[in-house]
């Protein structure tokens, strides 16, 4: 009983802990008018249910649709075999994933809230980090059947590459939704569908880089390594650049 106990807490905080210190982080960023923290976890938890929820669902659907017994995928077209690995994750992790998991978070932004137009970042990664952090728990559930060093190795790297990525992707698409709500009264049309396509095509190169070793039959090990460092350079840049863009847009603001 106790160790159950033990196990299920040290799952949660794994999961849980790193998306909330980010959360802080990125809260902090701001020195005017930073947002409450009942709105943030707002936005935290519906990352982590809703978005997560919804997610599941229309990946599955899409799985189903691609992979019936009509769909090419299903017999074999070209140089690949039917269900061939490589061209499930090119599809299923780099293209049905990033356009999934990004329109749906980006629905859990809260329109309402965003008074400033860097809102929109710190809302967006919020709700980012709250998928994260449900999809960290998801993870770290399987990697434990696996041995503690396999979750050791995967609550740590999970904590500095796919969290950041999730933060700093969701945070874009927010950007631009901020973008659209304050431009439009200024007589500006601004499509926020820009900033979330480019939400799609960060997470889309972040799963490329991630599977590089399933991609790559050479050295799958060393195409691992590789891709893990593309991987943590991209989220870990990204989140940075997040960083700076709410700086800046704080800095124009007079506290009071």
């Amino acid at each position: 009983m106790a160790d159950g106990l033990v196990l299920v807490v040290s799952l949660l905080l794994a999961a849980f802990v790193p998306p909330i210190i980010y959360m802080v982080v990125v809260r902090n960023t701001e020195t005017c008018r930073r947002e409450p923290w009942s709105a943030l976890f707002r936005a935290f938890l519906y990352g982590a249910t809703v978005a997560v929820l919804l997610s599941i669902i229309l990946e599955s659907l899409a799985s189903v649709i691609l992979y019936n017994d009509f769909s090419p995928l299903a017999t074999g077209f070209w140089n690949f075999e039917p269900y061939d690995p490589v061209l499930s994750t090119i599809i299923m992790a780099v293209i049905v994933a990033p356009i999934v998991e990004e329109f749906v978070k980006s629905t859990g932004v809260p329109r309402r809230r965003l008074l400033e137009i860097e809102d929109g970042l710190v809302y967006g990664a919020a709700v980012g980090l709250g998928f994260a952090a449900t999809e960290n728990l998801l993870y770290l559930t399987s990697a434990l059947l696996e041995g503690v060093e396999v979750f050791v190795t995967t609550a740590v790297l999970r904590s500095v590459t796919s969290t950041v990525l999730h933060a700093s992707a969701t945070a874009i698409a927010g950007y631009g939704i901020a973008l659209a709500l304050f431009m439009r009264p200024r007589g500006r049309q601004v499509s926020w569908l820009p900033y979330l396509g480019m939400a799609m095509l960060l997470h889309a190169l972040f799963n490329l880089f991630a599977s590089l070793g399933e991609l790559v039959p050479l050295d799958p090990l060393l195409f691992a390594l590789i891709g893990l460092a593309l991987a943590f350079t991209l989220s870990t840049t990204a989140f940075v650049f997040m960083r700076r863009r709410i700086k800046e847009l704080d800095a124009t603001n007079t506290c009071g």
